[in-house]
């Protein structure tokens, strides 16, 4: 059975994320009237995104039993790109969504051609060069799990450099951004461990480890990216 995204990706809302970085991206954007979030996951960004005052919200899931859920948030849940051609989005969410398919590159590309003129994409990968995937190579394992970087359910790893490649595949758009997460480690910890300024300062600091050197400590590789507006002929 195909496993349910809406309960195994949960809303990740700690600073370093890359669910707080999208959402401090989407309040940064202003006025967004037509958002698609690919592969939506536990859809709280989507439901974020409704409380902003965006006012269409969709939303692309290949999980047939997910739709219902979905559809009480979203305006529009699609299980195909095909079925948004002749749509054009001034946000689209694309977080830890391609390496799932079997083309990324050329599913990449099919989302890039759904961005209006204006328009901001939101992406994020894993990082398979995490010292946490190197630590365990270098004892002989590959531990495949339920989510995170070894996602049982990932066709395709991304490091720094492949990342690279595949923002460079489309040079309509423009690179704004290209930065990275830290690992959710508060899901592991009581909340009194990680909910005080202590804990904060030290996220900050492993922030900008990671900014410092992703290659090894960036738990996601993520950027944001932007088609020029049309040019205004006088």
């Amino acid at each position: 059975m195909q496993p349910n995204p809406v309960q195994r990706y949960a809303f990740k809302p700690f600073k370093g994320s890359s669910h707080m970085w999208a959402l401090d991206w989407c309040c940064r954007l202003g006025a967004v009237s037509k958002a698609l979030d690919v592969g939506p996951g536990s859809a709280m960004l989507g439901r974020q995104l409704k409380q902003r005052g965006v006012r269409e919200v969709y939303a692309l899931e290949v999980y047939e039993p997910a739709v219902a859920y979905l559809y009480t948030i979203y305006d529009r849940v699609e299980n195909s790109l095909e079925n948004f051609r002749g749509n054009h989005f001034d946000l689209i969410l694309l977080l830890d969504v391609i390496e799932h398919m079997l083309e990324p590159f050329a599913f990449y590309e099919k989302v890039a051609d759904l961005l209006a003129p204006g328009g901001t994409l939101l992406i994020s990968v894993p990082n398979i060069a995490h010292w946490s995937v190197r630590l365990a190579l270098l004892f002989g394992c590959f531990p495949y799990a339920q989510r995170g970087i070894l996602d049982c359910t990932h066709y395709h790893f991304f490091n720094r450099r492949r990342f690279n490649q595949l923002l460079k595949t489309n040079p309509d758009l423009k690179l704004i951004e290209k930065t990275g997460s830290i690992e959710p480690i508060e899901f592991l910890l009581p909340a009194w461990v990680w909910d005080n300024p202590l804990y904060q300062i030290l996220t900050s600091m492993r922030l900008k480890a990671a900014n410092l050197l992703p290659g090894l400590l960036a738990y996601q590789h993520m950027a944001v990216l932007q088609r020029p507006p049309l040019a205004i002929i006088s």
